[in-house]
């Protein structure tokens, strides 16, 4: 992608309004990157790459030409060698910044493709939001309630992918650069909304709201409105759960388990896959007092998402592996506690 970034969005007003209401139903879900400004930023560094590049056949070419001999001649032979090298000279920095303006051109095409999706899902969101205010003025307001949930998880989810698609452009540069480049300051993956048009050099992680909630059980056992539920004993359940989904479907396949409580305080489970279908895989050891979810997405989401359809209030949900910490901040802002194993680098 060298060339301009083809984007179509609603009018400024309108768009301006579905950010503000993206940004109150998931804060940092809106892209903030200039995308054009990247692709201007990756072609002026392919520009002076090619520079680099000419120079460099003009300096080696010199270098082909010189006759002579003695120790001056040939320690100028020498750097000139250097300079001009495929690895630490003149054509060594240019593949770098190609490869560099290659990730900034990849970043802006996942800043468009965002946008445009987070924008279709404050659309739908203000759709869902209007229509359950209309059923709030006749006395109902559970579709007010559960639009704003919905709207919330799938703007979250939009989110994550951008993070994703962020980290991956970052280490497409990292990957080409060599060894003796890369540093403590290579770009981590960024989230959402933390997208800024300085480059990659300002992406972070996403900080300090939900880092507690990734530290295991005994981070989040406090955090359980209901004290006989074992925040430990769901992990090693859903662990169990994620060990007997059959092949092929366990290599790529999530599972989380949550509770939540009905309106008398019973407790009931829900398990979700991230199956596009909330089928249950043949040898999937889910209990019969075990409800199933899923809907193609994070299966923490889809716990929720069917706590709200069955009138639910949920209180913990747990995986088995390290829960995205995207994830896990929405839920935690939710009131939801989270349980998951640390982290390998923890």
């Amino acid at each position: 992608m060298n060339g301009r970034v083809n984007t179509t969005y609603p009018a400024a007003g309108a768009t301006e309004e579905l950010r503000r209401l993206a940004e109150s139903l998931a804060p940092g879900c809106w892209p903030s990157a200039d995308e054009t400004a990247l692709v201007d930023c990756g072609r002026r560094l392919r520009g002076i790459g090619d520079e680099l590049r000419d120079l460099a056949d003009v300096i080696d070419a010199l270098r082909r030409d010189h006759d002579g001999s003695g120790r001056f001649h040939d320690g100028l032979i020498d750097a000139l060698t250097q300079v001009t090298s495929d690895v630490t000279g003149m054509r060594g920095v240019a593949d770098r910044f190609a490869a560099f303006a290659t990730s900034l051109d990849t970043f802006a095409l996942a800043t468009v493709d965002a946008r445009a999706e987070v924008t279709l899902l404050a659309s739908i969101a203000d759709r869902d939001r209007l229509a359950g205010s209309v059923a709030d003025a006749l006395g109902d307001d559970s579709a007010r309630v559960s639009a704003a949930s919905a709207g919330r998880y799938a703007l979250s989810a939009a989110g994550d992918e951008y993070t994703g698609r962020a980290g991956d452009a970052g280490d497409s540069a990292a990957q080409v650069a060599d060894s003796e480049q890369r540093t403590e300051s290579t770009p981590p993956a960024a989230t959402s909304g933390m997208m800024t048009a300085g480059g990659f050099g300002a992406l972070g992680a996403l900080g300090a709201s939900a880092g507690g909630a990734l530290q295991g059980a005994r981070a989040v056992g406090a955090q359980a409105s209901t004290p006989d539920i074992d925040p430990t004993w769901l992990i090693e359940r859903a662990a169990i759960l994620q060990t007997s989904l059959p092949s092929p479907f366990s290599e790529w396949m999530r599972v989380a388990i949550g509770v939540g409580t009905d309106a008398d305080g019973g407790q009931v489970r829900v398990v979700a896959t991230s199956d596009p279908q909330p089928y249950q895989r043949p040898g999937f050891a889910i209990a019969p007092s075990e409800l199933l979810a899923g809907d193609g997405g994070p299966p923490e989401y889809a716990i929720v998402a069917e706590m709200a359809r069955a009138r639910l209030t949920p209180v913990i949900v747990a995986s088995a592996m390290t829960m995205p910490q995207g994830i896990a901040s929405v839920l935690v802002a939710e009131g939801v506690a989270v349980a998951s194993p640390p982290s390998p680098r923890t």
